[in-house]
């Protein structure tokens, strides 16, 4: 009696020009990956780059485990159009500004929206997404929905550190009466030419209109729009903050902390005030403990001074 034999398929991988250029980036096809995702995974390498920064690590890990950054939510400001709004993410909370101070980078008393809110701690309100949405949501001037397809269970973690104010750090003028620039939302006080390193456009007028001579200028900081009666050199560089409201926040499922921050450690470690009216971390609470026997069973190491 012939023996018969029930066999199950098993995907292989057949090198072809992706293989090669993954062995270039020094990044491997996934067992049974499809051409089709192993060619996001390259072009991935050259919109996120991997390097020593925790954002870096985060782009790297996330690569190499084939998984995917994501959009996780959306906030935007409904307040005073007079005021300046920022959103700060950090790695274990979210801060919201109804009015950033920018002439020294301070926070005026009355600009923070609401206390800081905890994404990290496990009995936070906002530690899942469907929880920070409400809690955004309650806050006065911002308001937050959540992206399609993204779970409310999802850990409000998984966020990685952003900010809806940004720095355009070079961009070239052309030589045009009107220069439409690359963002819009300009942040006032923030614009600066140059030219061989040198500081030009001096004459900041109040409009359009009164551009009527060589050397004076015009913002249009709302439409992200310079206009010029003429420039004063070639080469011009363009330096200048902008605001990016609203913003979607971008998730990684890759969460990832550093012991150096002082956000990460006021939530891990007591905090101990001190006579100067600072605050020094004391004893690691239940989390941090859990983490340090995990990185000592794992590395040798030894822990403290």
């Amino acid at each position: 009696m012939a023996r018969t034999f029930t066999l199950s398929p098993e995907a292989r991988n057949i090198p072809n020009t992706f293989d090669y250029f993954g062995m270039l980036l020094g990044l491997p096809r996934i067992h049974g990956e499809k051409n089709t995702d192993y060619r996001k995974r390259l072009w991935d390498v050259y919109v996120r780059r991997a390097n020593a920064t925790q954002d870096g690590l985060i782009n790297g890990i996330t690569r190499e485990l084939g998984l995917k950054q994501f959009e996780a939510l959306t906030i935007s400001y409904n307040g005073p159009s007079t005021n300046s709004p920022r959103v700060i993410v950090h790695d274990t909370e979210i801060e919201l500004y109804s009015n950033w101070n920018l002439i020294d980078e301070s926070i005026s008393p009355n600009a923070m929206d609401g206390d800081p809110i905890d994404i990290f701690t496990e009995t936070s309100d906002a530690y899942y997404i469907g929880g920070l949405v409400e809690a955004i949501n309650s806050s006065e001037y911002f308001i937050a929905s959540i992206e399609n397809n993204v779970s409310e269970k999802a850990l409000s973690a998984c966020l990685v550190d952003q900010d809806s104010r940004k720095w355009q750090e070079s961009e070239v003028l052309k030589p045009l009466y009107r220069n439409i620039l690359q963002y819009k939302n300009i942040v006032p006080g923030t614009v600066t030419f140059s030219s061989n390193g040198k500081d030009v456009f001096y004459s900041h007028v109040s409009s359009e209109a009164d551009v009527i001579s060589a050397g004076k200028y015009y913002v249009d900081y709302e439409n992200g729009m310079l206009i010029s009666y003429s420039l004063p050199a070639k080469n011009i560089i363009c330096r200048y903050m902008y605001d990016e409201l609203p913003i979607t926040l971008m998730a990684s499922p890759v969460v990832l902390h550093e012991f150096g921050s002082s956000y990460f450690r006021s939530k891990v470690f007591e905090q101990v005030m001190q006579p100067g009216g600072t605050y020094e971390d004391g004893l690691p609470l239940d989390t941090a403990t859990r983490y340090i026997n995990e990185l000592i069973t794992a590395v040798p190491m030894l822990w403290g001074n």
